[in-house]
């Protein structure tokens, strides 16, 4: 990414700047059309150059912290970057830039160099943009065992929103409600938020299984181990050849121990009508599969 006054002293005119070349990211600053960079790069000039101190907010914030945000909110698909500063250098906004002054609050560095807001108060900032599901999703991101830079405990979430005030702190509260911690994806959030719906128990969360011929350890999406009953979600990736097998590896590890399976894809999230069926069959049935 480029300034503006960097490219014009390269002799970049402002003809060019304005054609199909370049794309302005952010007031003064310009990219390649042909190789947009980055929201991490674009964010670390942001805080370094276009509002030195700042502090990466909102929706911008959750991206960064790899938050299951909806396309439609996301950089590459038009968002805008926010940011918070205080008030001593409140400032406006610009092009694809939103500022936000607001008193001090909790900051994160990131390994990246980057600061964010604290994650709790960026789910303050979610809960009035996003639905309850997809609010118990973020919070189940952050909540997932396998983070490997920032983790914060569902129970943590549900701690903070004790003390904190503001707008949708109800809706922030209910959503940590609602969440569990070892969650690995959105769409394990919306399985098992479906079954508690639609009166079925709490499943077990990613339940580790061992394959006692290779070592090899899977991991349940959701089960309900009283029943043997294993519920895994496939996405787009599971049909890529190499996850298939390991599927098939899986299944037949899982029906050798007396496991059902049971898969659900996004079309039995839309219409979850033939997926429940099977699953109140699998249940009935499973005194005689014990037997």
């Amino acid at each position: 990414m480029y300034l503006r006054s960097s490219l014009r002293h390269l002799g970049v005119s402002e003809r060019r700047l304005a054609s199909e070349e370049f794309a302005r990211v952010l007031p003064g600053c310009y990219t390649p059309a042909s190789e947009p960079a980055p929201l991490l790069e674009i964010a670390r000039i942001a805080q370094e150059q276009v509002v030195p101190g700042c502090t990466l907010s909102h929706i911008s914030a959750a991206e960064v912290l790899r938050l299951p945000l909806p396309f439609r909110m996301t950089w590459d698909r038009g968002a805008s970057l926010h940011v918070d500063v205080a008030a001593a250098q409140r400032r406006s906004g610009g092009h694809r830039l939103i500022v936000h002054t607001r008193s001090p609050r909790r900051r994160l560095l990131l390994p990246s160099g980057l600061v964010v807001a604290d994650p709790v108060d960026v789910l303050l900032d979610l809960a009035c943009m996003l639905p309850h599901d997809g609010l118990v999703a973020c919070i189940d991101a952050l909540g997932s065992l396998r983070r490997k830079d920032v983790r914060v405990p569902v129970e943590t979430v549900r701690v903070a929103t004790q003390s904190m005030t503001g707008r949708n702190i109800r809706e922030l509260r209910l959503a940590a409600r609602d969440a569990r911690d070892a969650v690995d994806s959105p769409r394990e959030t919306a399985t098992r938020l479906l079954l508690l719906r639609r009166g079925f128990p709490e499943p077990v969360l990613n339940r580790p299984v061992l394959d006692p011929a290779t070592g090899i350890e899977f991991f349940l999406d959701l089960s309900y181990d009283r029943w043997m009953i294993a519920i895994e979600y496939d996405g787009k990736d599971h049909y890529d050849p190499d996850r298939t097998k390991k599927d098939r590896d899986k299944d037949e590890v899982l029906h050798d121990q007396g496991w059902s399976v049971l898969r659900i894809t996004s079309h039995d999230h839309r219409d979850p009508r033939h997926f429940l069926a099977r699953l109140r069959a699998k249940i009935h049935d499973a005194p005689r599969r014990a037997a």
